[in-house]
């Protein structure tokens, strides 16, 4: 059945509006293909790949969702059920039916979307996959249907903050044609499976989500600073990745100079949080003519984003804080808090803009229902992107004057500093990466 046009756009819109998505790569635009992105994030992870992915995506839900309050969503996505062992009550045997269904789909040439972890988790790491994918991928090839196997990896930097960043990369394509004759390769099914793992991990950042995670977005910051580094979301997952494993490597195997650097840099970063500084902001050269034409383009700026930022922040105010203590109370979780926030402030906003309907209704002002649900939509949007713009020309503000309030001397002081831990960091990776090749040989 194929997905309702309607929650398809819900479910992109969510997603563009609760965070903002760099994508690298894309599936093949057209042909049989099975995606396997990791599961960070509950319910929003497909929105993610719905997303980003230019092509219709079916995918692989479990069967209890099918009876629960978003069932609506759930089967106007088109969504094909699985029925697992650990949900109670659950008759695995008709497990048969979907295998059946992603079988029929992919001769279809569709593509089909299944999490082969099997479970949403906030471990910061990829679990170990269950065999569905590989089973699903060699029974089609079996068929006779070519199907294109594409990794995906999920990387979101603070995935229950409205507004932070996720990262979303496409891998290149493989296929487990080789796997499929089960006379010739009797263990395919886990062969594949191991396959789908090691090209999943190599896109992903894998750093514990309540210890490491942090540390690793920060030095990414203070290291590409140093180095002058752009921000390109390949290379910046590619770094965060070697960032991550190294932490780990290096805190098993040397334990006391892990420490000895970590510390280090935390003297580095509270030198710079007495200045009010970033890193970024060090290598800072502006002068009084750049400076006034920011200030005569952003003031002319500010003219039509300012009174609407403020608008849209004074109109809503009241939903946005009631949808994060909602969204408190409903879980803990954080593979569930995104989505709680998400579907909790759909509905919080929709009652907010009947409320406002039947307030203006009743001041006598005609077709005030539809109008708001018409007219205040778009206002909090654009209001959005007026408050992140105006606040990022605040910030910028902010720090040049701080600069211009802090000595050369001190700068370059913070900018050696910087400099010496990049510096040390890469020789720990050159020791770490010929620690590893004397461990191969």
């Amino acid at each position: 059945m194929p997905a309702s046009p309607f929650v398809r756009f819900l479910a992109r819109a969510a997603c563009r509006l609760f965070y903002r998505v760099d994508r690298v790569g894309r599936p093949p635009a057209s042909g049989a293909a099975l995606l396997l992105p990791n599961h960070p994030n509950a319910l929003l992870d497909p929105a993610v790949i719905w997303a980003t992915a230019e092509r219709d995506v079916r995918f692989l839900a479990k069967s209890t969702l099918f009876d629960g309050p978003l069932r609506f969503l759930v089967a106007g996505s088109g969504a094909i059920p699985v029925y697992r062992k650990l949900d109670q009550g659950v008759d695995v045997s008709k497990n048969t039916e979907t295998f059946a269904a992603v079988d029929a789909a992919l001769a279809q040439g569709d593509a089909i979307c299944i999490f082969p972890e099997g479970v949403s988790h906030s471990t910061g790491r990829l679990v170990p996959l269950r065999t569905g994918a590989a089973r699903m991928a060699l029974s089609a090839e079996r068929g006779g249907t070519r199907v294109n196997l594409v990794p995906v990896g999920l990387n979101f930097e603070r995935k229950t903050t409205f507004r932070s960043r996720v990262t979303v990369i496409y891998g290149q394509p493989f296929t487990g044609e080789d796997l499929a004759d089960a006379t010739v390769h009797p263990d395919g099914v886990r062969e594949l499976t191991d396959r789908m793992a090691a090209r999943m991990r190599r896109l992903l950042i894998e750093a514990e989500s309540k210890t490491d995670a942090a540390i690793v977005d920060r030095v990414d910051r203070m290291y590409s600073a140093a180095r002058g580094i752009g921000r390109d979301p390949h290379d910046r997952v590619e770094r965060r990745r070697i960032i991550a494993a190294g932490i780990e490597r290096l805190r098993a195997a040397d334990p006391q100079r892990y420490d000895e650097i970590l510390l280090r840099f935390h003297r580095y970063q509270k030198r710079l949080e007495r200045f009010g500084l970033r890193d970024r902001h060090l290598d800072w050269a502006i002068s009084t003519g750049d400076a006034a034409k920011f200030a005569i383009r952003e003031a002319l700026a500010a003219v039509v984003l300012a009174p609407l930022a403020i608008a849209a922040f004074i109109m809503f105010a009241v939903p946005y804080h009631l949808t994060g203590y909602a969204a408190r109370w409903f879980t803990r979780e954080p593979d569930v808090a995104a989505t709680a926030k998400v579907v909790g402030g759909f509905l919080i906003y929709t009652a907010w803009l009947v409320a406002l309907g039947v307030t203006a209704r009743l001041a006598g002002v005609p077709h005030a229902v539809l109008l708001s649900f018409l007219l205040l939509p778009p206002l909090a949007v654009a209001g959005l992107f007026a408050i992140e713009r105006e606040s990022a020309v605040l910030d910028a503000v902010r720090a040049w004057f701080l600069l211009t309030r802090t000595h050369a001397d001190t700068r370059e002081r913070l900018r050696r500093r910087r400099s010496e831990l990049a510096d040390v960091l890469d020789e720990v990776n050159e020791w770490m990466m010929e620690k590893s090749e004397r461990a191969d040989c």
